[in-house]
């Protein structure tokens, strides 16, 4: 067994159970603290720092795998990372500084609906999350090195331990702090996950610690990891011009779009991110060797593959999206009103799930040419775009027209990224690509077919809720990849036939898929 295959994985293993994690998260949440004001302010004032968070942890580790592989081919890879870290600790630490002495007067400045306690939550949590960020900067550049290692599944662990620190803090602590207990919990993650790395690599091994900063080597560095972090930020600062929208909009509006946004990103975040994460080492592989073919076949076999696994998922949550809001999230505080309201905001977010997956392939794309600078071109126009949609769309349909300006809005951002990266590589075998697709969105249709007869006709939907989840959901499957094997998806065929992707070399040799 390669390595490469035991390494996807581990990793595909690893990110379903982040994602299981994470879920756990937003249903503890939902359970104690529902959709009140509370939430409302909570879930307002992380996304503000929320969104360096991510513009650290994924912007870092796609800018920092093909520098370190550059400089690895020179023999100083373990003293480019110990520049990166070093250098990467005093930006996030000013950037902490900054944001904890700026959160008052921003919490006031963007929600001045918020009622005084709401306004003292959401100040707080600002700041709390800002505590974490100079930590953050550090695990983000570890991570990083460990997917250069191809030991993703151990980068994903890290983040998992985050996680569980958040449903800790929350379940032990909200008699005790309140929602408080939520950004406590996962500070306190942050810094386990630091603790663990140092711990794993031992700190002779950690960092070159008496190794002067190259400020010239970090300058380099930045110049390329700044388009790639502002990009990945920008699904955040959309996310976060949704929240200014939602925030006027009433009580419980913030809360619900938000619990909607994180059930269905679930498929993306284990499809369309785990594709590209396992793609792009071989993209980077293609660009060491000025191999544009094998690069082409590499973005080519990411796309098809991840829409091989999105496609049913989608299917089916379109058709279960109720009873999937009502399994993970009404208990405790959240109620069937709240269900009612996420279950149609979740509906209409699906659109992002499909378009940002593409997106998440096509960037690896752009990062290995080292031509970050178009996404976020795109990206700037996105944000654009979502504060366009979004004052037409959430005055004429309210709350809902937000979840639907973001399916619009990647709509938009996929389909401008992957004509550019198209134009700049030359082209890709659309042919291919394109009969690929049509064989599973008909395999995904017939699925969706057999599941709603099942649902209407037979009236499976009388069964209590996790029973008849259970029935459509293997069903489902069962299904989806019959009617894969009787249309003869190709890349279906390779799963079935080698138990892995293809190296792409081995489709360079045919030319086939």
């Amino acid at each position: 067994m390669s390595k490469l295959r035991i390494a996807s994985i581990l990793f595909l293993l690893s990110t379903f159970f982040l994602k299981f994690s994470s879920m756990l998260r937003d249903m503890v949440i939902a359970n104690l603290f529902g959709d009140s004001y509370v939430t409302d302010a909570y879930i307002a004032a992380m996304t503000i720092p929320n969104a360096i968070i991510l513009f650290m942890l994924t912007g870092m580790k796609d800018a920092f795998l093909p520098s370190y592989y550059k400089y690895e081919r020179l023999g100083k890879g373990f003293s480019h990372l110990t520049n990166i870290v070093k250098g990467t600790f005093w930006i996030s630490a000013v950037i902490t500084i900054v944001g904890v002495i700026l959160s008052p007067l921003l919490i006031r400045q963007l929600y001045p609906n918020f009622n005084e306690h709401g306004t003292d939550i959401a100040v707080w949590t600002a700041v709390i999350y800002f505590l974490s960020v100079a930590i953050v900067g550090v695990n983000a550049v570890y991570e990083g090195y460990f997917d250069a290692q191809k030991k993703f599944s151990f980068s994903t662990f890290s983040q998992t331990i985050v996680v569980l620190c958040t449903i800790g803090g929350a379940l032990l602590l909200h008699r005790q702090m309140g929602i408080y207990s939520v950004p406590f919990g996962y500070f306190v993650g942050t810094v386990l996950s630091f603790l663990i790395k140092l711990f794993y690599l031992r700190p002779r091994h950690f960092l070159l610690w008496s190794q002067p900063l190259d400020r010239k080597e970090v300058s380099s560095f930045y110049m390329v990891f700044l388009p790639i972090g502002l990009t990945t930020a920008v699904g955040q600062v959309n996310l976060f011009v949704n929240t200014l929208f939602s925030a006027r909009l009433g009580e419980g509006v913030v809360s619900d779009l938000n619990y909607a946004f994180r059930l269905v990103n679930i498929p993306q975040a284990i499809f369309g991110v785990t594709i590209a994460t396992i793609v792009f080492p071989l993209l980077a592989e293609a660009k060491t060797k000025n191999d544009m073919r094998l690069f082409k076949v590499g973005i080519e076999k990411g796309l098809i593959y991840m829409f091989l696994f999105l496609a049913p998922t989608v299917a089916g949550m379109l058709v279960l999206m109720k009873e999937l809001v009502q399994a993970f999230y009404e208990r405790g505080a959240f109620t069937a009103s709240a269900t009612a309201q996420t279950s149609e905001y979740a509906v209409l977010y699906m659109g992002s799930v499909l378009f940002y997956s593409i997106q998440a392939v096509i960037a690896k794309g752009f990062y290995t040419l080292e031509k970050g600078h178009y996404m976020l071109r795109v990206g700037i126009l996105s944000i654009i775009v979502n504060i366009i949609f979004n004052a037409i769309l959430s005055n004429t349909i309210g709350a809902a027209g937000l979840a639907l300006s973001s399916s619009l809005v990647g709509l938009v951002y996929s389909v401008i990224t992957f004509t550019t990266l198209y134009n700049i590589s030359g082209g890709f075998r659309l042919a291919v690509i394109g009969k690929e697709y049509a064989k599973i969105i008909a395999c995904a249709a017939v699925m969706t077919i057999v599941l709603l007869f099942i649902k209407y006709n037979l009236h499976a939907e009388r069964l209590s809720l996790i029973p008849y989840l259970a029935v459509m959901i293997i069903s489902g499957a069962a299904i989806y990849f019959v009617a894969l094997w009787l249309f003869r998806v190709q890349s279906f065929k390779e799963i079935l036939t080698k138990g892995r992707i293809k190296k792409v070399s081995a489709s360079r040799e045919t030319g086939e898929l």
